[in-house]
């Protein structure tokens, strides 16, 4: 090891200790100024030693070779020695807010020599695009933190870095160097994002106004790939595919930084509307020939951007409620979803790639275990469907025209066919006999996208009730509505029933939604809770539906395992007993044809809640004693007891009875569900019996009820449940049952 290596590894100790260096900041930026030769070094000691403060003229003959560097002469040595200078210069610049005053003033001095007496931005820009991945990409992170610094010691931008990033936007989409420049602009916001200036909203502005007319000019050169814009020769996005691939993962990782900066900061530029007003053109891109990863990138931003969480993964602090209003977001947010609409009219969605593999962290293979079964990538399709409910929701909630109900349920309807033609696998086909099942199977591995999800879905159910005029009462006589709903997927009672069967009918699972602030579960609880206190028949109705259907699965699997037979032909009778309730479209049912799903096994679920809120010893006499929530009778073998399938995981009702009285009524005074001869109607026996939807749901509620009474008694709950606790109350009162009941 050189004497350079060992002095690098002093200063690198030296700043991970927080003790000042003992040395000269000449003398240290001859040190780690990258290419400087040995006399270079011992030209600038000796300087150092006469007189520190060595002017401009003096130091100049020190700058870093910029011809060696742009003719890539260096050896294997020297590119090993830049690479630790260029990392030990980005470790300087955070060391510059450091508490001790030692290195804070070694750091300012250090690096203010190198950004204006060396220009070491000049030299290091000619290093974005190199050949050597690793040292271009310490070269852009190193001028990155040059450009933060500047803008910390003299609130302006650096004139060399603007210029080469204007430069670089203006070249084809497969430059090398525009990799670089949009790195680097996208680390330079979020470091002024997250950093601790002082005039942050002044400094954003700046910077995005200086960019608008390159970026405009960018943003419709990288979203030209689509066919429609493919004005280029093919070899374009083939020959280069690699650093196409690259700066357009650059690009939208930038776009993503822009709109965080908007919805966080509460700022709004040109540059930050482009995505929202010209989301048509981006979203051609799933149509290109760029790469999976890219498409998939890409809809990942369309969903963060309707869902307002841009920019999550880097800022985790709220939103300072003192900012200015964003006065054009609302109108954006039309515009972005009114793109969506146009485009999945168009056959958008039948141009999105999904692979048919599953999405794992890192990869989409399970290596030494060569018999997982495969199944589509799910993270794709949540981010489609999330999209297109997400833009139905701002379409009907802000949109000035009224849409009608068969125009809104006919993208509804274009999305059912997207997921059918994805959903094949057996593992799945076999949770999807029911129509509203798909919210569960898609959603089930993130939580709080299935909670967006559901409750888009039921604004958009509470749209259609306003429309069809449904009159207050929730009572709709001719059931045209529900049974649309139901074909198309959309319930909100029977996605609610599937949520709780994927759930064990758990309240403790219920009461960590509400408590955590990672979904917006209490919102859409609350608006669910409200809805079932209007349109109890429904409600009912719905809970015997799906009963109906897990009782066909069931004897579909019972008969399977007699015959031991790997598939079989729904009979006329079995449609007809799924269209009892709700007409259903045969191409809802997706059969199975794993032999090994269809075998017949026992399964229970465990006989306690999966998180005992009521363990203290305060707990009292109305703690609610564990009891089996469920008891299976007949399902799919695949089905573990620590997993909780939706559509085989409703245990079955033991009445056969396949009618539900369209003539419930609730009589305000007693608060009961009554029928003309309903005591003596094995109905309301089915309805009501234990191993029922409507039974098992109502206890799961009563539970939660208990369990935040509790909390909220010793003063536990995070906020005053108060009105929750009385839609809950409301709803066992319609219910009829009791803890004796039950």
């Amino acid at each position: 090891m050189d004497q350079r290596h060992v002095v690098l590894q002093d200063i690198y100790k030296g700043l991970l200790s927080g003790a000042p260096l003992n040395k000269g900041h000449h003398e240290v930026v001859a040190i780690i100024c990258p290419f400087m030769t040995s006399e270079d070094m011992h030209e600038a000691s000796s300087r150092s030693e006469r007189d520190e403060s060595c002017d401009l003229d003096n130091m100049s003959s020190l700058r870093c070779p910029a011809g060696l560097l742009k003719r890539h002469s260096y050896n294997d040595r020297q590119k090993e020695t830049a690479c630790l200078q260029l990392s030990l210069i980005e470790m300087m610049s955070s060391h510059v807010h450091s508490p001790s005053r030692g290195v804070h003033e070694d750091c300012m001095g250090i690096l203010r020599v190198l950004l204006e007496e060396m220009d070491l931005v000049s030299q290091l820009i000619s290093l974005f695009g190199d050949q050597d991945k690793l040292l271009s990409l310490l070269a852009v992170k190193c001028v990155s933190s040059l450009v933060l610094f500047q803008i910390t010691i003299t609130d302006t931008l650096n004139e060399v870095w603007q210029k080469m990033c204007f430069q670089a936007f203006r070249e084809r989409p497969d430059s090398s160097a525009m990799n670089g420049c949009l790195w680097s602009l996208t680390a330079v916001v979020k470091g002024v994002f997250k950093g601790t200036f002082q005039r942050k909203t002044e400094i954003l502005e700046s910077l995005f106004t200086s960019f608008d007319p390159a970026f405009n000019a960018l943003y419709a050169t990288m979203f030209s790939l689509s066919p429609s814009g493919m004005n280029q020769e093919p070899l374009t996005y083939t020959k280069e595919g690699d650093n196409v691939t690259t700066n357009l993962v650059s690009f939208i990782d930038l776009l993503e930084v822009f709109v965080a900066a908007r919805t966080k900061l509460r700022i709004c530029f040109p540059v930050q509307r482009l995505l929202f007003q010209q989301a048509v053109l981006a979203l051609r891109m799933v149509a290109s020939p760029v790469q999976y990863l890219v498409k998939k990138k890409l809809l990942a931003l369309f969903k963060r951007c309707l869902l307002q969480k841009a920019g999550e993964d880097f800022f985790k602090g709220e939103v300072d409620s003192s900012l200015k209003h964003d006065g054009n977001l609302k109108s954006d947010m039309l515009a972005l979803a009114n793109g969506v609409l146009q485009s999945v009219h168009a056959g958008w969605l039948q141009d999105i790639p999904v692979s048919p593999k599953p999405s794992f962290f890192g990869g989409t293979e399970v290596l030494g275990n060569s018999n997982v079964e495969g199944g589509p990538d799910l993270v794709m399709l949540r981010a489609a469907s999330l999209i297109l409910i997400k833009s139905l929701e701002y379409k009907v909630q802000n949109s000035t025209t009224e849409e009608g109900v068969a125009d809104l349920l006919s993208y509804l309807c274009l999305l059912k066919l997207f997921l059918k033609k994805h959903l094949k696998s057996a593992s799945l086909s076999q949770h999807l006999l029911h129509p509203c099942a798909w919210v569960s199977v898609i959603f089930m591995e993130q939580d709080d996208d299935m909670i967006e999800a559901a409750k888009a879905l039921l604004i958009l159910h509470l749209h259609f009730r306003r429309l069809s005029g449904i009159i207050s009462d929730g009572v709709d006589s001719t059931g045209s509505l529900t049974q649309l709903t139901h074909e198309n997927g959309c319930n909100p009672h029977c996605m609610f029933f599937l949520f709780l069967s994927s759930v064990a009918f758990d309240h403790t699972v219920l009461l960590d939604f509400l408590i955590s602030t990672e979904t917006c579960f209490l919102e859409y609880f609350v608006k669910y809770l409200k809805l079932v206190r209007e349109d109890w028949e429904h409600f009912c109705t719905a809970c015997h539906y799906c009963d109906s259907v897990s009782s066909e699965t069931g004897e579909q699997n019972a008969a399977c395992s007699e015959n031991a037979c790997g598939s079989k032909t729904i009979s006329q009778d079995d449609q007809a007993c799924r269209q009892l309730v709700f007409p259903v479209a045969e191409n809802n049912v997706l059969e199975s044809e794993s032999p090994e799903s269809q075998t017949k096994c026992n399964v229970k679920y465990s006989d306690g809640p999966l998180v005992d809120y009521g363990s203290s010893d305060e707990s009292g006499s109305d703690l609610v004693e564990p009891v089996c929530l469920a008891t299976g009778k007949q399902c799919s073998e695949g089905l573990q007891d620590d997993s909780f399938k939706i559509g085989n995981s409703v245990c079955q009702s033991g009445d056969k009875d396949q009618t539900l009285s369209k003539h419930c009524q609730v009589t305000g005074d007693q608060g009961m569900l009554m029928h003309s001869s309903l005591r003596d109607n094995m109905l309301y026996d089915s309805l009501t019996s234990s191993g029922g939807m409507f039974n098992k749901s109502i206890m799961c509620l009563m539970g939660l009820r208990k369990a935040v009474t509790r909390l909220q008694r010793r003063n536990l709950f995070p906020y005053n449940p108060t009105a929750l606790l009385k839609l809950l109350i409301q709803i066992e009162t319609k219910s009829g049952l009791t803890d004796d009941r039950l």
